[in-house]
């Protein structure tokens, strides 16, 4: 089992203003609910870690918190990039903050596209690549989200306070940054990711051909990543290749393409689902090797 190893993370949050002063629930509501997201997504990485933020005097100018992150990372095998634990959990932190004001600003995501590690949000107002962590633990964890939102409910009444920045001290880098303007939307729920659909794209992905059927709207059948699944396929062009008999298939033929999955919330679960596959561009066509036993030579009783 991996042991368990301390990593520290130096970092400021500057709540930025001419005066070197902040009211008291401003700044314990901001802070509380700042460390409720860094716990949930220390949580979500390895459970049974620990974290302990740890605040340092301020000093003169906006009203700084200089803090540390003591991250215990547990005996989980956790690797982002090969980046120690704190810094990953920093990291991950910064990337919910930023997520959340892309929405309150953008809306709602209309298209989703998976790629490797990262997650390709649009609208037709814009677009933004985050983490894959980030993207699971906004859609699973509502105690992040809650802290996200309320991290904003005091600074968007606090006319004193004109930005709300996270730095990293190690290298001098703005993880998140948040303007006046931007307190009162992220303090909302307005333009969350609470939609009923979404529609989520993977790139290049294989599927094993289990049964094709070749009349008009009907679906094929696949085994894509364990599971078996019935998919319409979309690509006019492939399908007329299969149609004149240019392509050939057989059970156990592989296909690489990039697909369209419709998924729906559910509200029991608190996650959404999978209702409708459709793919989109057939890229590649993988016959299945056949294995053909070498026939046997037999040796007559004369040849002894």
């Amino acid at each position: 089992m991996p042991e368990s190893k301390e990593s520290t993370k130096h970092l400021k949050i500057i709540f930025g203003g001419a005066s070197h002063e902040i009211d008291a629930d401003v700044l314990i509501e901001s802070l509380v609910n700042y460390s409720l997201v860094t716990q949930e997504v220390s949580f979500y990485l390895s459970p049974d870690s620990k974290v302990n933020i740890k605040i340092k005097a301020t000093k003169e100018g906006s009203f700084e918190i200089v803090h540390d992150i003591i991250a215990f990372a547990g005996n989980n095998l956790f690797t982002l990039d090969h980046m120690e634990y704190a810094a990953a959990l920093v990291t991950i932190v910064g990337g919910l903050y930023g997520f959340k004001k892309w929405l309150s600003k953008n809306g709602e995501p209309e298209i989703i596209q998976r790629n490797g590690g990262n997650v390709k949000i649009k609208n037709s107002k814009g677009e933004i690549t985050i983490n894959n962590n980030v993207f699971q633990i906004y859609q699973s964890s509502e105690k992040a989200r809650e802290g996200l939102k309320k991290t904003f409910i005091k600074l968007s009444d606090a006319s004193e306070i004109e930005n709300f920045d996270i730095i990293d001290q190690d290298t001098k880098e703005e993880i998140f940054k948040a303007e006046k303007d931007d307190f009162k939307r992220m303090a909302s729920d307005e333009n969350d990711v609470e939609k009923k659909k979404q529609k989520e794209i993977r790139i290049d992905q294989e599927f094993s051909v289990f049964k094709v059927v070749f009349r008009e709207n009907y679906k094929w059948e696949f085994f894509y990543q364990g599971n078996r699944i019935y998919a319409s396929i979309i690509d006019k062009n492939f399908l007329e290749k299969v149609g004149k008999g240019e392509i050939a298939f057989r059970s156990g033929d592989r296909i690489i393409a990039d697909l369209e999955i419709i998924q729906v919330f559910n509200e029991a679960a608190n996650v959404f689902v999978n209702e409708d596959y459709l793919i989109t561009n057939v890229k590649k066509h993988i016959p299945r090797i056949i294995q053909t036993q070498e026939s046997f030579k037999f040796i007559d009783d004369e040849d002894l």
